[in-house]
């Protein structure tokens, strides 16, 4: 690979510099790939742990937040946290109920498959309840998403 003389390397550099501090104006903090997979925005790390789910690392490797389920949480959660934000209590608890709705709909799934030697009823209630856990999840899941699509509008 040929060298870069310096001249060259000092334009790249401004460039750079500039096209990060306009989309830090914008409210979006460009993410960078590691390659051990995780993802770096500033001084914020997102992993995903051996458990499924996400966490927000600080530059120390502390945990900020963690037991995060959707990537896009945590890539928003990130977002907001390099930018000198507070952490989104609202996302985070939007993120909690989408886990506690899987759970619920994962747990009534398995009751309907368990409920074929049952009375009709017993079916019809779980069957129900399975429907609406997995309308609950859905609904989170769509909420979470959209706020992720705004941000990724701005690019």
């Amino acid at each position: 690979m040929k060298p870069i003389n310096e001249e060259l390397y000092s334009k790249i550099t401004k460039v750079t510099s500039a096209v990060r501090d306009e989309f830090r104006r914008k409210g979006l903090v460009i993410p960078v790939e590691n390659k051990d997979g995780s993802i770096t925005l500033d001084n914020f790390t997102i992993i995903r742990q051996r458990t499924g789910f996400y966490a927000i690392l600080n530059r120390n490797k502390e945990i900020v937040v963690e037991q995060i389920n959707l990537p896009q949480t945590a890539a928003l959660l990130a977002n907001g946290l390099a930018l000198g934000k507070f952490l989104d209590d609202d996302l985070l608890a939007k993120d909690r109920n989408y886990g506690y709705a899987l759970f619920d709909e994962i747990l009534h799934e398995k009751a309907v498959q368990r409920s074929d030697k049952k009375p009709l009823d017993y079916f019809d209630l779980r069957l129900s309840k399975f429907m609406i856990a997995k309308a609950k999840k859905e609904h989170y899941r769509i909420d979470i998403v959209k706020s992720f699509e705004k941000l990724i509008k701005l690019v």
